[in-house]
């Protein structure tokens, strides 16, 4: 059956949905369209690729071009989708080289316009030595402005994910870094313990942690340039701004069509990412995803959780029939020499969500004792008293802890009681692992506990 596909946003979810709506039905017309000039690449990479470590020419994943030749997708870049029109099934496009405007007809469609970043809301935004990190162009812009500014100080406005590894990235080339963070320490969902060691690794690596700051203004100078943050904590000079302040997803178009979106902002879907709106799915970080922990909607803007439920998507908006049974969110990062990860719920989470919750820290060798390498692993667990399974983990160490956490992750979201845990049968091997895993360590030390 011959078919007309169209996908809205490029990145993660969009290329995922055109790509696996082409592969199910080759008869069909899938088209892509999306307004930056970038369509398939890796926004994790950025920060490594600022500090060095990733060549600018692996960033991209697909091209408009490659997409066409490896996967039947006819890609339109540089082309913002202004409406959605379901009710005569068209969609309303903006050439951004040329200002015209034409509507596009569709059989189906994939909503995957992704998410926008977080702004402060104050004077100096805008100016030109402020930096969000959420695109390609983002990327190659800081990268640039790095190379022909050569900046000494930068402030980083924000504590999370981002702005750990852009801290991480900065101090690489031997720039001064502030972080101001709105709390007490940094990556707020992770429980208290881990935080302060995080918090302890930037100081000690040089970076300056100011907590219960507030930005209140930038102070615009010469040049269009932000020469200050102003807080209600004091006022930092900088060279260079970097805005690491989370996003929000970009559902505008799809509510203001009629698709139902959720208290995030994010678009409702069922298991098949369909929408309410007949003929009209979605996927990314312009969705929100069901747990499976508790089965309530969250927002969990990962590239992994995106590209899965975009393939999805495509596949049904192609004819098929595939579902996304929910995410658990497994997130892992590089703090300097701190491996650093969460899956699950925080203690905090799984209370609000109605569990009983027992949390046990372990701390236990990453290896056998004497191997060169090895280091110590904590992980902290947290436990439904009432049905003795695990609800989430944050694990941190120098070695080890990001496979760790993927394995825990499985018994997540396979509702595994921490009983059977303590009965895993994991290798053992000198170089890997000790004969006790830290993973069993923590499974006999939770099971105590309760």
């Amino acid at each position: 059956m011959t078919r007309r596909i169209l996908v809205i946003g490029g990145l993660a979810a969009g290329p995922s949905a055109a790509s696996k709506a082409a592969r199910t039905n080759p008869n069909a017309e899938v088209v892509l369209f999306e307004q930056g000039e970038h369509v398939s690449y890796g926004i994790c990479e950025i920060p490594y690729y600022i500090g060095g470590e990733f060549p600018e020419d692996a960033l991209a994943a697909y091209t408009s071009q490659t997409l066409k030749e490896k996967k039947g997708v006819d890609v339109r870049i540089l082309t913002r989708v202004e409406e959605i029109q379901p009710a005569r099934r068209t969609i309303r496009v903006r050439d951004l080289n040329t200002g015209s405007v034409r509507d596009e007809n569709y059989d189906r469609l994939v909503v995957a316009t992704g998410s926008r970043p977080k702004l402060l809301g104050v004077p100096g935004e805008d100016a030109r030595n402020v930096f969000h990190m959420k695109t390609l162009s983002d990327g190659i812009a800081l990268k640039k402005y790095l190379q022909v500014e050569k900046p000494r100080t930068a402030v980083i406005i924000g504590a999370g994910y981002i702005g750990m590894e852009m801290a991480d990235a900065l101090r690489s080339l031997d720039i001064a870094v502030t972080m101001l963070h709105r709390h007490s320490l940094p990556l707020s969902t992770l429980e208290r313990n881990i935080r302060e060691t995080v918090r302890s690794e930037l100081e000690e690596r040089g970076v300056r942690f100011i907590a219960h700051t507030n930005t209140e203004g930038l102070v615009v100078g010469k040049e269009l340039k932000a020469t200050h943050v102003v807080t209600n904590n004091g006022t930092y000079e900088s060279d260079l701004i970097i805005l690491a302040l989370g996003v929000a997803p970009c559902s505008d178009i799809a509510a203001a069509a009629g698709i139902r979106t959720g208290g995030s902002g994010g678009i409702l879907t069922d298991n098949r990412q369909m929408t309410n709106i007949d003929n009209v799915f979605a996927a990314g970080d312009c969705c929100a995803v069901k747990s499976v922990i508790h089965n309530r909607n969250v927002y969990i803007p990962l590239a992994t959780i995106a590209s899965k439920c975009g393939w999805v998507a495509g596949e049904n908006a192609a004819g098929g029939n595939a579902t996304f049974r929910g995410a658990v969110r497994s997130i892992a990062l590089r703090v300097f020499d701190l491996e650093v990860a969460q899956v699950g719920l925080s203690a905090e989470e799984a209370r609000g969500a109605g569990f009983d919750v027992a949390t046990e820290t372990i701390t236990a060798w990453s290896r056998v004792a004497k191997m060169p390498k090895n280091n110590k692993v904590t992980i902290t667990t947290i436990t439904d008293r009432a049905s003795r399974r695990l609800l989430g983990a944050n694990l941190l160490g120098k070695d080890g802890v990001v496979h760790r956490a993927n394995t825990l992750a499985v018994a997540i979201q396979h509702r595994i009681p921490i009983d059977d845990m303590q009965q895993w049968d994991l290798a053992y091997s000198p170089p890997f692992t000790p004969l006790w895993d830290p993973i069993l360590v923590a499974a006999n030390a939770t099971r105590k506990k309760l």
